[in-house]
């Protein structure tokens, strides 16, 4: 059974969610000329197992019939009770090769959890002749697999919609300790600086070519680019600014030019980097809950915060507690416009459809403009 909360079902008994989305619409854009804050919400994979109690994660990622219909009864429930359908139901069985791939690292799968991609070697070496491999792999013939473009061309026959590829990718912090164990890619940065360094400017090469090589192949011409990197809160400052920023730097410069979009999510605790995200010309953000909304604003005065709710205190507050700090973050960044609400991070399994009205209510009646 999903999880409702009757409680929160009470208190949003007169929300009309019809109104609300029309109303939503009405009210993007980092402009305080519109009726009230936006807001939207982030299920995702660990969301849904615990919404249904999934018995099988390994039968979701693997069946597609299985895992469309869960997505089509999850849509069917969030969209009686929240409004909006949030799921794909005509996944996909196959996709392009990631950056991840090309140094070697794979996904691993076990039942009662989701994906991860598992560290390629310890041993500096190794890691040596895996860069020398990904530094000759043609990208054009490597990042499409037969069984992908098969999918794609069928779906294309039957006029099925094809997604532009190439739009984002997890960022340098989170892919160097995906491919490294992180605690490897920390002693690496101290004693094998100059591999180090060879890893992160041919990550940032692979990184342009692949995006343009999936741009190229599906007609994607729109400019932008989104960033997902967690682990940017290990890097200090210097390690961040020697390490991560050029990666970042190249590809935003190539595949989000000028005033294009420029997104990062990171569910850390990552304020120390608030000023090097700015240079970067990041201008929509998700961080971590730890991370203040007016502290945000203040160094980051012109991006769009996605956020701030603790994914945790919507699952688990009271309803004064979420109304309170949806609230405070509206007052601390939202007078010009530039506040989405939603919650810093994706949202945290075991939250219900009740919580969700709720969080909805709250910023219906207490994040206004005067107009």
């Amino acid at each position: 059974m999903p999880i409702i909360e009757p409680e929160f079902m009470e208190l949003t008994r007169d929300l009309d969610l019809e109104a609300f989305w029309e109303e939503n619409d009405r009210c993007q854009g980092f402009t305080a000329d519109k009726p009230r804050c936006s807001l939207s919400f982030s299920p995702d994979d660990h969301w849904l197992f615990e919404f249904f109690e999934v018995p099988s994660t390994l039968r979701y990622y693997f069946d597609k019939p299985y895992r469309d219909q869960l997505h089509r009864e999850a849509n069917r429930v969030t969209l009686e009770y929240v409004g909006r359908a949030f799921f794909d139901e005509d996944t996909w069985e196959h996709s392009p090769k990631r950056i991840e791939n090309l140094f070697g690292c794979e996904f691993t799968y076990v039942e009662g959890g989701t994906p991860w991609l598992t560290p390629v070697t310890d041993d500096p070496d190794v890691f040596s002749r895996i860069l020398d491999q990904a530094e000759k792999t043609d990208l054009r013939t490597w990042a499409l697999p037969e069984p992908f473009l098969r999918e794609w061309e069928q779906r294309r026959s039957e006029g099925k919609p094809l997604p532009g590829l190439g739009s984002g990718s997890r960022g340098p912090a989170t892919i160097m300790t995906s491919v490294l164990h992180p605690e490897t890619v920390f002693f690496w940065l101290y004693d094998y600086p100059d591999l180090m360094r060879r890893f992160r400017d041919l990550l940032a090469e692979k990184m342009v070519e692949l995006n343009l090589v999936l741009r190229e192949f599906s007609g994607r011409s729109a400019p932008g680019w989104w960033i997902t990197d967690d682990n940017c809160a290990l890097f200090n400052k210097k390690l961040y600014r020697e390490f991560c920023f050029p990666v970042l730097e190249k590809v935003l410069n190539t595949l989000a030019p000028g005033d294009a979009y420029r997104y990062q999510h990171s569910d850390s605790a990552m304020g120390h980097l608030l000023d090097m995200q700015r240079e970067l010309g990041i201008n929509s953000v998700n961080y971590g809950p730890t991370v203040d909304a007016g502290l945000i604003r203040e160094k980051m005065p012109d991006a769009l915060i996605n956020g701030q709710m603790p994914p945790m205190l919507l699952r688990n507050g009271s309803p004064e507690e979420i109304k309170e700090r949806i609230i405070s973050d509206f007052h601390k960044a939202g007078a010009r416009g530039g506040l989405n609400v939603t919650t810093a991070g994706s949202l945290a399994a075991g939250t219900g459809v009740g919580r969700m009205r709720w969080m909805m209510k709250v910023v219906q009646d207490c994040c206004r403009y005067r107009g």
